[in-house]
């Protein structure tokens, strides 16, 4: 028996810390590391020593023999990458390198961080590491500590938001004080936060939606009377139900769903989850899920996909009018794209909500189409009281309503330069302006390196970033 790491894997890499027999890979520095989606556990050398689960901070790892019927394909997808990879033998170790302390003992160092959200907590652990007598105070515009972790991943991830209890140590540290319900650049400036410490690091992360196309309004709250909607906005009144507020949520019968991404998923899980809420005749029961990529470079994970076609009573078809996947293709998901049904031209030019309707009218089921290679131009509401999407191909899509899953940029914030691609420039994290660094100012997380990454990512983000300043502050003394 050997144990298996499962497709919600965050990559934090404690579970390499502790494997005895080094069976896990790819590691933080490997080739491959960056764009894997998961670790894998080499099934030659593991000898189910149950150190990895316990370190897991995602509990995505699990023996072979516990594993689901929908988690056995992990099972296949770990001896694949080992049946291409050296013996264990021929592995050279992970080591943990010697690291840089940040100042020296007694110093007293004030560190602000902007944000509490995953790449805030993962600064803080490592500040803390480095220093016995630094100061810590973290800055968050919301009320609780966690940013998207807390607020805006699917409660269907759980493995995924129990890493919430990570924040529980180096957040409740004596080192660490919390300043809760203060937004940077409105409540307090960057220039006063480099006034009063002797550092801030931007942990605020990539909060600000993208919206396709020519529409105009990237701060349009759920439930805009517009019938556009931003997909983090609707997981966030999901995940915040304490708030006892529920803006309106987007209508149906017809949405369209604008990004393939895992959050576009999520979307889609979560109208199958809640279409019977609202009144018969605005509940969604068609989705169309618009993709700027071809199939073969898809933004959404395998564990992503897989989760989509476990949803009780939906169906999930491919869009014939659209880039279809290869049923020859090398990649596995490629192959099971190309089994899904494929919908023909009319099903697809939803040339009407009332039209939409009638096709579903006498299905109980939800039908979700996926249609690739549709970069969207143009999304805008329409005199018939709905919503109309262009895009490149020349394709109409009419719906009831839109939800943007696109993506997301950095809030600007004055006295913090943004660069063409939304991220806040820099050099290993610390935040430069014209290619020359800024005294005292760094950045970690998305708001650093864009929004790709998940959770884990933001470990080796913050320890890069937390180095620079540790050689900042000895080149200083």
């Amino acid at each position: 028996m050997t144990h298996v790491i499962l497709g919600h894997c965050c990559k934090d890499a404690s579970c390499v810390r502790v494997c005895p027999q080094n069976c896990i890979h790819p590691v933080p520095g490997e080739p491959g590391f960056e764009s894997a989606e998961t670790l894998f556990i080499d099934p030659r050398s593991c000898i189910d020593c149950t150190a990895c689960v316990e370190a897991c901070p995602a509990s995505a790892i699990k023996p072979e023999q516990a594993l689901t019927v929908t988690e056995s394909p992990y099972a296949a997808r770990n001896r694949e990458f080992y049946a291409q990879a050296p013996a264990p033998a021929n592995r050279r170790p992970h080591r943990t390198t010697f690291d840089q302390p940040l100042g020296r003992p007694g110093d007293g160092l004030t560190v602000a961080v902007v944000g509490s959200g995953p790449a805030a907590m993962y600064t803080v652990r490592e500040l803390l590491r480095r220093s016995t007598s630094i100061r810590v105070t973290v800055y968050e515009q919301y009320g609780t500590v966690g940013g998207l972790l807390h607020r805006g991943v699917s409660r269907e991830h759980v493995g995924i938001r129990e890493m919430i209890r990570l924040f529980d140590v180096p957040f409740h540290d004596d080192r660490v004080t919390i300043v809760a319900n203060t937004e940077i650049g409105v409540d307090v400036s960057v220039d006063e936060l480099r006034t009063r410490f002797d550092a801030v690091i931007l942990a605020c992360g990539a909060s600000q939606p993208r919206r396709p196309g020519s529409a105009a309004d990237l701060d349009a709250p759920v439930g805009s009377d517009d019938g556009i909607y931003q997909a983090i906005d609707i997981l966030v009144t999901e995940n915040c139900e304490e708030s006892g507020f529920r803006p309106p949520a987007p209508l149906g019968p017809t949405c369209v769903v604008v990004g393939a991404g895992n959050v576009g998923f999520d979307v889609v899980r979560w109208a199958a989850n809640t279409r019977t809420r609202g009144p018969a005749g605005t509940r969604i029961a068609q989705v169309v899920v618009l993709s700027r990529s071809a199939p073969d470079r898809a933004s959404f994970t395998p564990s992503a996909f897989y989760e989509l076609l476990e949803l009780a009573d939906t169906e999930i078809l491919i869009d014939g009018a659209g880039s279809a996947p290869s049923p020859h293709a090398d990649n596995p998901l490629l192959r099971d794209l190309a089994r899904l049904p494929v919908a023909d031209l009319n099903f697809a030019e939803l040339n009407s909500a009332d039209q939409g309707a009638a096709r579903v009218a006498t299905d109980a089921r939800l039908r979700v189409l996926l249609s690739f290679e549709q970069e969207v131009t143009d999304l805008r509401r329409n005199a018939a009281g709905g919503v109309t999407v262009t895009t490149k191909a020349g394709r109409t899509f009419r719906a009831d309503s839109a939800v943007c899953a696109t993506g997301f940029t950095t809030k600007r914030i004055d006295g913090v330069p943004l660069d063409e691609r939304g991220a806040i420039p820099n050099h290993r994290g610390q935040v430069t302006s014209h290619g020359e660094p800024l005294h005292n100012l760094y950045v970690v997380g998305w708001a650093k390196r864009g929004a790709t990454g998940g959770v884990g990512d933001n470990r080796a983000c913050a320890s890069e970033t937390v180095a620079q300043l540790a050689r900042t502050v000895a080149a200083r003394l």
